[in-house]
């Protein structure tokens, strides 16, 4: 994870290069959610405001800057529009339509929880029928995770899916809600954004295995899923989050391999 940078420790050739395309910026605030963007800033302009994300050129994860521009066309509907996107000045950066709004509660019985399904059934609709490069295909993504790398085929379809639906990455007004941070757009079963949501509500909102299923049931996709299917999802996904909290410090990955295993052992009891 990096940590945000202050607007004011920046380059300047930076700055200048973000206001050429904003217009004349009168404050900067820096994003206090997420991690994964050196510069995450909220900009208010003579004309507006505008939220910026970039990194390094030369960050090894500079690529998520390309399927965030790459997946931006179709997803408009359900998330700001992207501005303009530009690689200047040693710096790869985003810029897109500010979307006032708090980040999700995915506690039970929070009413946030009803955007989300909308939020989700609105993405299984969209279409992508040429895939644009790179995109990230779900058997490609848990194949390294299960005993049979071919059975890892049960993951793929050609529906688009966010698959990162941490509640930070949800964005509720009070007449709609936005989904934001696309660093892995992929094409996947129409079950697998369900499923990863599972997850997040077992881990940022405290649900139970028992309960975040009902509500990735309230997704037709989840309920139609073959159940040996999601079984292998979710032992697909005990390894990946062990292996990714094995490497972390951080108290969000401890809790997201927590929610793996206890989401697996449901499933072995169900």
């Amino acid at each position: 994870m990096d940590q945000h940078i202050a607007w004011d420790d920046l380059p300047s050739s930076l700055k200048n290069a973000i206001e050429a395309r904003t217009g004349r910026i009168t404050s900067v605030r820096v994003a206090t959610a997420g991690q994964n963007s050196p510069l995450a800033a909220i900009i208010d302009t003579v004309d507006g405001k505008v939220f910026a994300k970039g990194m390094p050129s030369s960050h090894r994860r500079v690529i998520t800057q390309a399927r965030e521009a790459a997946i931006a066309p179709f997803v408009s509907d359900i998330s700001p529009a992207l501005l303009w996107h530009f690689d200047e000045a040693g710096w790869n950066v985003l810029g897109y339509e500010y979307a006032p709004g708090r980040h999700a509660d995915y506690t039970p019985g929070s009413p946030d929880l009803d955007r989300l399904v909308q939020l989700m059934g609105a993405l299984s609709e969209i279409k992508v029928p040429d895939a644009p490069r790179p995109l990230k295909r779900a058997e490609d993504r848990w194949k390294p995770y299960v005993d049979d790398p071919a059975s890892a085929s049960v993951f793929a379809g050609p529906v688009l899916t966010h698959s990162d639906w941490t509640p930070d990455n949800v964005l509720v007004a009070e007449d709609r809600a936005w989904l934001i941070d696309w660093a892995w757009p992929t094409l996947g079963a129409a079950w697998t954004d369900p499923a990863c949501w599972i997850l997040r509500l077992m881990a940022s909102g405290g649900h139970t295995a028992h309960q975040a299923e009902r509500q990735a049931c309230r997704l037709p996709a989840f309920r139609a899923a073959d159940p040996a299917h999601i079984d292998l999802f979710a032992y697909a996904n005990v390894r990946l989050w062990d292996e990714i909290a094995q490497s972390s410090t951080s108290d969000w990955t401890a809790k997201m391999a927590q929610a793996a295993k206890s989401w697996a052992a449901y499933r072995q009891t169900h």
